[in-house]
């Protein structure tokens, strides 16, 4: 009797300590009380791993003694056992400066492998004074500028002059900002709707291996996500030289968190901004610009999410256009003068989101997400200046209107077989645009003949798995294939070329393996196909040519930790694409430079010397050629072939200031296929300082400290002045930011 008494008391308590049990928590910031979103949780005990949604809240199953770490960047690390979570409803994690901590190298411990989690950490330590300064927070990443502040950025990134995001692909809130078929280019990612100040976190990647991230993610993609809660209000007024000014006002419209909901968490804020720039430009820029945005979350229950964003964005300017280098070597246009300033234009963008998530039992959870954007565009460009109309000018307009509609649903489920965990997502969704585009001559922004005038309907389809199986506790394999089904059709309004539909497909297979030999390194092998598709009048007109050329990309690395005031990391890489098959939207013409192949090195790190002094350091080299031309013109014009960027951030807890200084160096780069035309290089160094006092914050930055003249975009093509006769192959460029100031003061209540 006794011993049957001491088995049953046995068996119970072995059933308490083998029993699972699920337990939902709150992570919240211990001195300002908001929400920690993107956290990492993980089971010591039995290795899995989940993080916490947009709202700070996680879920997790486990042994009442399973021990679980939470770790975020910029917080203190906390384990806590499952029983000790179970009667908690929330979690306080303390802010901490020691970022590298905070950081594992191994893959096994790691929510999202394939995020560039060194660049992750440069959204802590760079000042972000604008919506383009998120970019350059990717390491070799650079950006140029050309039309009066208004236009996307052209960007530099992994041997690939991206146009404006042709093979780099950028999503606000997983709303895909590029733009295929635009009037000005395949894939223009405009970011200027972004407000800098509400983006919570960043995810980047380098080439095409993330199966969710889909067409023009081949020289990579960069996911911006927005604040779910704000500390509290905050009203930004900047001043800085030529004429700049800006004001923001971010309202927390749930200060004790209810709106609607009376138990779960809920928030919801709003953000406006207007800002006004002349620029250093001899003929005034009169950028001017608005935004706003609102967001809504709340927890519905135990186990749902829900969250809604709407946004919209304005703006025009005038342009000064590039120059010609001759007519500044003969004295004809001063450094920031203009040959054709009524350059200029006008843009407007709406995006409207809803998602919600749901997490079911068994380690499963399905999330939705609907979005409509909406985008207006018209630019009034002189590249020619008076090539082909020497009485009037070349003056071209560029116009468009598009609505967009999309849909993702992904499924996700963890799975266990023997000793290893396979994580698995499942995923579908769809891209619809609808748009109206046309090309014109124009006559100081005066329509005159209509060039091309096109009513688009492009669709994407696409489906996709990912499987993340932890074969050991030091090898990770991650793989997985998506399908990509488009849809193209062309109405022609005028009749100049063929109206018409093409349909295609892509199938992208990637893999990638992780391998850690010590705690401290990290080796990783990757491989995959990519794609950015061509334009719908490329795609209906040619079809020679497959409307979704292919890229297919290698890359072999290791990162590693010196302790722990060293993490860095290192890879080679290689990418060949099928066509360099482009539309150029300047002139309305096709161009076709066959096969490419890029190859290059990127060594980043960052290093921690010190409590609170942080250097970051970066280098990329690269080399580009075209495979179907003879190697003596087989270069890729203004691909970049060297960039290196470097920078010292020293925060002062006592005084409560934090001093940054940075430089990017771009080596010269060829504006021709034979290299005979070269791009000079550059350097520039940038500097902030930031001092707290209470209630109020006030920041000085300044953009090229030692008012270097510099070229920021650089063209070799042929134009023709008024007092020319034949047309001269030249080089064309803007001129970069002179030295510029700008004061910042914020006030928080």
């Amino acid at each position: 009797m006794k011993k049957s008494k001491l088995a049953i008391i046995l068996i119970a308590l072995h059933g308490m300590v083998v029993a699972q049990e699920n337990v939902s928590v709150t992570l919240t910031d211990a001195s300002s009380f908001t929400s920690i979103p993107y956290a990492d949780i993980y089971n010591q005990s039995s290795g899995f791993i989940t993080s916490s949604n947009q709202n700070g809240v996680f879920h997790i199953k486990g042994a009442l003694n399973d021990a679980i770490k939470i770790a975020s960047l910029g917080y203190i690390s906390e384990v806590f056992t499952i029983k000790q979570l179970k009667n908690r409803k929330e979690v306080r994690l303390v802010a901490s400066n020691e970022y590298l901590k905070e950081i594992t190298i191994l893959a096994s411990k790691r929510q999202n492998l394939g995020i560039q989690h060194l660049d992750k950490l440069s959204l802590k330590l760079q000042p972000i004074n604008n919506a383009q300064d998120l970019l350059k927070t990717v390491s070799g990443l650079f950006i140029a500028q050309h039309a009066g502040g208004g236009k996307a950025e052209q960007i530099f990134f992994r041997g690939f002059d991206n146009d404006h995001g042709t093979d780099f692909a950028v999503y606000f809130d997983d709303i895909p900002v590029n733009l295929s078929s635009h009037a000005h280019g395949q894939g223009y990612a405009d970011m200027h709707f972004i407000i800098p100040e509400l983006i919570q976190d960043a995810d980047y990647y380098k080439g095409p291996y993330e199966l969710k991230n889909g067409n023009f993610s081949v020289a990579g993609a960069a996911r911006f996500k927005t604040k779910n809660e704000l500390e509290g209000n905050t009203l930004k007024l900047e001043m800085g030289d030529f004429g700049f000014k800006r004001a923001l006002l971010m309202l927390h419209l749930t200060p004790s968190n209810r709106l609607f909901s009376k138990e779960k968490f809920e928030s919801a804020y709003v953000a406006l901004e207007g800002s006004l720039n002349d620029s250093y430009f001899d003929a005034p820029q009169d950028f001017k610009k608005g935004s706003g945005l609102f967001k809504y979350n709340v927890e519905l229950g135990n186990r749902t999410s829900l969250s809604f964003m709407t946004s919209y964005f304005t703006s025009t300017w005038n342009a000064s256009g590039q120059i010609p280098l001759r007519a500044i070597e003969d004295g004809s246009i001063p450094w920031f003068g203009a040959v054709d300033s009524t350059e200029g234009g006008e843009t407007a963008r709406l995006n409207t989101t809803v998602k919600i998530a749901t997490v079911l039992d068994n380690e499963q959870k399905i999330t939705q997400q609907l979005y409509y954007s909406n985008n207006k565009y018209e630019l009034f460009s002189n590249f020619t200046f008076f090539l082909n109309d020497p009485v009037n000018g070349d003056m071209i307009a560029q116009n468009e209107s598009r609505n967009i509609l999309g849909y993702t649903a992904a499924y996700d489920r963890i799975d266990r077989f023997k000793n290893t965990r396979l994580t698995s997502t499942f995923s579908l969704g769809f891209r619809s645009d609808w748009v109206n585009s046309g090309l014109w001559t124009a006559i100081e922004r005066e329509r005159v003949k209509a060039l091309h005038n096109d009513a688009l309907h492009e669709v994407n389809y696409w489906a996709y798995f990912k499987e993340n199986w932890q074969v050991s506790s030091n090898v990770v394999v991650q793989f997985g294939s998506r399908l990509d089904y488009f849809k193209f059709d062309l109405l022609d309004k005028l009749g100049t070329h063929k109206s018409g539909t093409q349909e295609a497909y892509r199938w992208s297979p990637k893999m990638s393996l992780f391998y850690n030999p010590s705690n401290n390194v990290q080796l990783f092998a990757k491989g995959g196909i990519g794609f950015h598709s061509n334009y719908t009048q490329a795609a209906v007109n040619d079809k020679n040519v497959h409307p979704l050329p292919k890229a297919s990309a290698v890359d072999l690395g290791i990162e590693f930790r010196l302790g722990s005031k060293v993490i860095a990391t290192t890879s080679i890489w290689g990418i060949e694409s099928s066509s360099e098959y482009i539309f150029v939207s300047d002139t309305g013409s096709y161009e076709n430079a066959g096969a490419s192949y890029r190859k290059g090195v990127d060594v980043s790190a960052k290093i921690n010397p010190i409590d609170q002094v942080w250097f970051n350091v970066s280098a990329n080299w690269s080399k580009g050629i075209l495979l179907d031309t003879p190697s003596s013109e087989n270069s890729i014009p203004s691909a970049p072939t060297f960039t290196s960027t470097g920078s010292l951030s020293y925060t002062n807890k006592k005084y409560q200031m934090e001093f940054y200084i940075g430089g990017r160096y771009m080596a010269e780069r060829p504006l021709s296929e034979d290299e005979s035309v070269m791009a000079k290089s550059y350097s520039l160094l940038d500097g902030s300082i930031n001092k707290t006092f209470d209630k109020f914050n006030v920041a000085i930055s300044a953009q090229n400290i030692l008012n270097i003249k510099w070229k920021e975009a650089v063209f070799y093509d042929a134009s023709r002045l008024k007092n020319e006769v034949l047309a001269v192959d030249d080089i064309h460029f803007t001129p970069g930011t002179p030295r510029y100031v700008k004061l910042a003061v914020s006030y928080n209540f």
